[in-house]
């Protein structure tokens, strides 16, 4: 009968067989695979487009300089935003309360308000690209939200210069 290694030395002997297989197949790099010859070309050309079409920003990123500060429109706060939402929002108001308020309250009374906290954002434009509605678990009329939700259109803001989300308290009536 032979011997036998002990678990710690057939870890480490198996250890020491990756580490060299690892060393061998890393020693030769990158370079064990062919350049692609119309990366270069492709690359060249890019330059001199870039050099003649580009601005600026984009001459000094592609020559690894570092670019000048972009000119952005000035940001709207993120408050005033808040507000021109709930604006937009409340404008619709009287018609989603007769059309999806009042008839879940005729047919059963009870809770008598319906509370909600819009997540509204709006792009550089101002015009709404996401929403979502949390509602209140205490409020809660699935009915009502569902009409709500296929009854408001989407709102509008002024421009705000860059991508702004913003949470909106909203109830009915």
């Amino acid at each position: 009968m032979g011997r036998q290694l002990s678990t710690p030395t057939a870890i480490l002997l198996g250890s020491a067989m990756i580490a060299a297989a690892v060393y061998l197949g890393l020693r030769h790099g990158p370079a064990a695979v062919p350049p692609d010859p119309r990366a270069a070309e492709g690359a060249a050309s890019h330059r001199g487009e870039l050099a003649s079409s580009a601005g600026p920003a984009e001459r000094a990123r592609a020559s690894g300089e570092s670019a000048p500060a972009l000119q952005r429109a000035p940001s709207v706060p993120r408050e005033e935003v808040a507000r021109q939402a709930a604006r937009a929002l409340d404008a619709h108001r009287p018609a989603l309360v007769e059309r999806c308020y009042r008839p879940a309250v005729a047919a059963q009374p009870a809770p008598r308000e319906v509370k909600y906290v819009f997540n509204l954002t709006f792009d550089a434009q101002g015009r709404q690209i996401a929403r979502g509605v949390i509602e209140d678990r205490e409020t809660s009329r699935p009915e009502v939200t569902a009409c709500l939700l296929a009854a408001l259109p989407p709102v509008a803001v002024a421009p705000t210069g860059s991508s702004v989300r913003v949470d909106v308290p909203f109830s009915l009536p």
